[in-house]
């Protein structure tokens, strides 16, 4: 059994059955007491989210896979929406940063910030790989621009392109023949005149954020982890970049996915490189949605 009721505490409530998404405890009536008890018909279902031993007044509710001392009290975040607000609207995509390194403290921070985001299908097989080895992450670059000078060349080859189009679908091949490609062109070019790198940026640190391939909600998962961690890197003091271009590096070559020590059935789904800015922005420019109403 997932879910087990301590009985000889339970008063009944029915807070944890009404709670749960597929309903696997149920309230009965038994000689005029209110029982709960687990559904052998959906207790199987059981996504181990732990909600029902999280609202349990009486603690009496214990989940297989969850340990009581995971568990904290709950407190009011004391953050204001204006706070919050101006969290968001002052963080910007860092693509300069300084040559300082990151303390281990700080990343350990980032990475705490990632482990509470939410997950669909209440899974936890999101996985994060930090590089903060100068040597390694050079090594990385090598491999990332030795892929893109390869694809580069493949994509001059009409029956390549015509597989590469097949393998990827219509709309990201022609992001990446519009997008990716012509600015990947000057990439290559600058990275081999020793100008710079324009794909890690000179990054003093890469987070990569993997799922089994298998998992429905992977990708996701991924991107919701990094979205929480580069939160918690804007009030660290430190500066972070979405780069969709280094998943498809990291899941491609061999010799890139030894190097990073990537299972076979897991890939990269999400990244960001972080440092400390080499710049201080001045004044923000306002976003906006591209639509918002109501439908009454």
């Amino acid at each position: 059994m997932i879910v087990n009721i301590d009985q000889n505490l339970c008063t009944g409530c029915g807070f944890c059955g009404d709670i749960c998404p597929r309903h696997i405890m149920e309230t009965i009536t038994q000689n005029d007491e209110k029982n709960v008890i687990v559904s052998p018909e959906r207790s199987h279902l059981c996504m181990k989210c732990g909600h029902c031993a999280a609202v349990c007044p009486s603690s009496c509710i214990k989940v297989n896979g969850l340990k009581s001392e995971d568990f904290i009290p709950f407190k009011e975040s004391g953050i204001h929406s204006d706070q919050l607000l101006s969290l968001f609207s002052q963080r910007r995509s860092i693509r300069r940063y300084k040559n300082k390194r990151i303390s281990r403290d700080k990343i350990q921070q980032i990475v705490e910030a990632a482990h509470r985001a939410p997950t669909g299908t209440a899974s936890r097989s999101t996985g994060i790989i930090v590089i903060d080895n100068p040597q390694i992450l050079s090594i990385f670059s090598e491999h990332v621009y030795k892929i893109y000078e390869d694809l580069e060349k493949s994509l001059k080859n009409p029956i390549a392109r015509f597989f590469i189009k097949r393998q990827i679908g219509k709309n990201k091949f022609m992001a990446l023949l519009d997008f990716v490609m012509p600015g990947m062109k000057w990439y290559i070019h600058w990275y081999k005149q020793g100008k710079s790198n324009e794909i890690l940026r000179d990054c003093p640190a890469l987070m990569l954020f993997h799922s089994p391939i298998f998992e429905p909600m992977g990708a996701e998962n991924c991107l919701v982890s990094a979205f929480h961690a580069i939160m918690m890197a804007q009030v660290e003091g430190i500066g972070t970049c979405f780069n969709d271009l280094i998943p498809p590096a990291c899941n491609m070559a061999p010799e890139t996915r030894k190097l990073l020590d990537l299972p076979e059935d897991r890939e990269v789904y999400a990244s960001i490189t972080m440092g400390y800015s080499k710049y201080r922005f001045k004044q923000m420019p306002q976003r906006k949605l591209a639509e918002f109403r109501y439908i009454d």
